[in-house]
């Protein structure tokens, strides 16, 4: 039986327009095409954002859907992209990212060889000018077991490199409306319904490094974080003692001079 791919991806006011362009192209020069691209965008888009959503729509070899929402909230986009999306497995894909050209097909490949997977992420290339020059790698676990394990203090799979299967997803309740981990509390939620999540152990996704550290500082991150944590708590896999700890972590982060959380991350988080 054919298997069906739909990439999902979320755009809004402030992207740029040659980024989400380079996105596209690395989806239309995938070895293994997906079957149909959903893009959730703003109502208020950019008319020149708009433009390249509808350059791609003419010159692609997949159906291109344009979905405009008018609710804010990353959450609220991805569910509305899956909810959409008809095809078996759902990728995701930011739109100032970059696919390598064997994602799809690698990720495909791994479930039909792993068929109690339902979830499979996998590494991330950084770089700050170049996407031919990877500053640094984030890596994550492969191993199931070890998915689990991490997922008690922090993510345990890249959100840009995800692919998953649809019906797993929409019968744990999907992406829920936060603007702030939506992801993290997906699969923390998935983890607690005893659904499998795994990690492919190569980079599959380039993204750009500019700019994280600044989004992950200040009283706005910290506030958004003590939140996360009651979700995934509300999500029954893990309970306040560990929450706790986890908050005593996080929160000192968010108020670190940018250069040592910058050097923190490398240490820690990257290789």
């Amino acid at each position: 039986m054919s298997r069906t791919i739909s990439v999902v991806m979320t755009t809004y006011v402030g992207d740029e327009v040659s980024e989400l362009r380079e996105c596209f192209d690395s989806l239309v020069t995938q070895r293994r095409l997906p079957d149909e691209l959903v893009v959730v965008r703003d109502f208020d888009l950019p008319s020149e954002l708009v433009a390249a959503i509808d350059d791609l729509e003419a010159r692609a070899d997949f159906h291109v859907r344009d979905v405009a929402v008018d609710e804010r909230g990353r959450g609220h986009a991805r569910k509305v992209g899956v909810e959409r999306a008809d095809s078996e497995f759902v990728a995701i894909i930011d739109a100032d990212d970059i696919a390598l050209p064997h994602r799809l097909e690698r990720q495909l490949a791994f479930f039909e060889s792993n068929p109690t997977v339902d979830v499979a992420g996998g590494f991330i290339g950084e770089f700050e000018t170049s996407s031919g020059e990877i500053r640094a790698v984030r890596e994550v676990p492969t191993d199931p077991g070890a998915v689990r394990r991490m997922a008690h203090y922090r993510s345990p799979v890249n959100h840009p490199t995800v692919m998953f299967r649809r019906q797993a997803v929409v019968d744990a309740g999907n992406y829920r409306h936060m603007e702030y981990g939506e992801d993290y509390e997906l699969w923390c939620r998935l983890l607690s319904n005893d659904r499998v999540l795994a990690n492919v152990p190569e980079v599959l996704v380039k993204v750009r490094a500019d700019g994280v550290i600044a989004r992950r500082q200040g009283w706005d991150i910290a506030k958004r974080e003590i939140e996360l944590q009651r979700a995934i708590v509300e999500t029954g896999f893990y309970d306040w003692k560990i929450a706790l700890l986890n908050l005593s972590v996080r929160i000192p982060l968010r108020f670190f001079p940018k250069r040592l959380l910058e050097r923190t991350y490398r240490r820690y988080f990257r290789s």
